[in-house]
């Protein structure tokens, strides 16, 4: 009897055509995912972030847009929690203001507890 061969050329060029067939149907797939999932309605004007500022070495406190409202966040890794929602808007509409906002000013200004040193 004859045995077939394991590694003859015909079968590792068959192995390395299902490996590239495999390959390039995962990267068609992430493609697609990535176009097609952008979110809902597609309309994220109403969404935005209007300051951010680092608190600690993973810890964030963000200003956020959200409809007519604006919030402020802290970030952790594992954790989001509202620290306040502003009755009157803190920075003024994102096409008329700066790119870059004084977010020292806008926290220290809503702070409670005033300056620790």
């Amino acid at each position: 009897m004859n045995s077939p061969q394991l590694f003859s050329a015909g079968y590792l060029v068959q192995v390395l055509g299902s490996l590239l067939l495999v390959f390039c149907c995962i990267l068609g797939m992430l493609y697609l995912m990535r176009r097609f999932s952008r979110g809902g309605s597609g309309n994220n004007a109403r969404l935005a972030v209007l300051a951010s500022a680092s608190v600690g070495s993973r810890e964030r406190v963000v200003l956020l847009r959200a409809g007519d409202e604006q919030i402020l966040l802290g970030v952790a890794p594992g954790s989001v929690r509202t620290l306040h929602v502003f009755a009157e808007p803190v920075v003024p509409d994102v096409a008329n203001a700066p790119q870059r906002t004084d977010f020292a000013a806008i926290l220290h200004s809503v702070n409670p507890l005033g300056t620790r040193k």
